[in-house]
C-alpha cells in the first residue's frame, strides 16, 4: 500500500475538532472517514477498512474510545491505534497502563496543532517504529502529581467530599485530607488568603484535563 492511500478513521463526539482533522489529514494525501460513537465507528470499520484509528478516550455517553480499541484489538488486529485526546496521560483519565491493548499510541491534543507531528506520529504507530506516547513525557500537565494525588485530585474535580474519596478510595477522611495538602504543594498552591487550595487544584486538573466523568 502506498502513502497516498493510507486510510484513517477519526473517532471523535466533537464535530469541529472531527472536521479539522479530517481536513489536516486529507491536505497531506491521507484517505479518511469519521464517526462521533462506537456504533458509527463499527459500521465505519467494517466498511471503511482503515489503517489506523485515530480515538477520543471520551466519546460522551456509551462505549469509549478504550472499548474501541479493545475491540479492534481483538476483531481487527491489522488497524493500528492511536489515542488522541484532551486528557495529558492515563491517570488523569481514571485509567491504567493495562487499560490500553499493546502497541497503541498516546497524543494529547493540544499538541497536534502542528501537521508534521500529527503525521509523524501516524508514520511511527503504523510502521511500529518508537513508541508514540506523550502521556510518558516528564514536562505533561499534572506529571509532578502521584498516581494516588492525581486519583484524589479527579474524585475532587468531579465534586465530591472529603468523605466521598475515603469511601471510593476505602481509607480515612484523615488520609484523604493529608493527600491532598501534599497535592496541593505538589501544584505550587501556597497557603494564602485570596486562593482557595480545593478551588484552584481542581482549575488547574480541568485545565489540564477537561471537566472528569462523575462516576456513580
Amino acid at each position: 500500500m502506498s502513502e497516498m492511500s493510507r486510510r484513517v478513521l477519526v473517532v471523535e463526539d466533537e464535530p469541529l475538532v472531527s472536521a479539522l482533522l479530517e481536513q489536516t489529514l486529507q491536505s497531506v494525501d491521507f484517505v479518511t472517514s469519521r464517526a462521533q460513537n462506537a456504533v458509527e465507528a463499527k459500521r465505519q470499520i467494517s466498511t471503511f477498512d482503515p489503517d489506523i484509528a485515530l480515538l477520543d478516550i471520551d466519546l460522551g455517553p456509551g462505549a469509549n474510545g478504550i472499548d474501541i480499541a479493545h475491540i479492534l484489538a481483538k476483531k481487527h488486529p491489522g488497524i493500528a491505534i492511536l489515542f488522541l485526546t484532551k486528557f495529558p496521560d492515563l491517570r488523569s483519565a481514571g485509567l491504567k497502563m493495562e487499560d490500553l491493548p499493546p502497541g497503541c499510541g498516546f497524543l494529547r491534543k493540544e499538541l497536534v496543532g502542528n501537521t508534521e507531528y500529527l503525521v509523524s506520529a501516524i508514520d511511527n504507530v503504523l510502521g511500529e517504529r518508537p513508541e508514540v506516547r506523550d502521556d510518558l513525557l516528564p514536562d505533561r500537565p499534572l506529571s509532578a502529581l502521584t498516581k494516588n494525588q492525581v486519583e484524589a485530585l479527579r474524585l475532587l474535580a468531579s465534586g465530591f467530599t472529603n468523605a466521598e474519596i475515603a469511601r471510593r478510595r476505602d481509607t480515612s477522611v484523615s488520609s484523604v485530607e493529608q493527600l491532598l495538602n501534599s497535592t496541593f504543594r505538589n501544584l505550587g498552591i501556597l497557603p494564602s488568603d485570596e486562593i482557595n487550595p480545593r478551588i484552584e487544584a481542581v482549575r488547574i486538573f480541568i485545565h489540564a484535563a477537561g471537566i472528569p466523568n462523575r462516576e456513580k
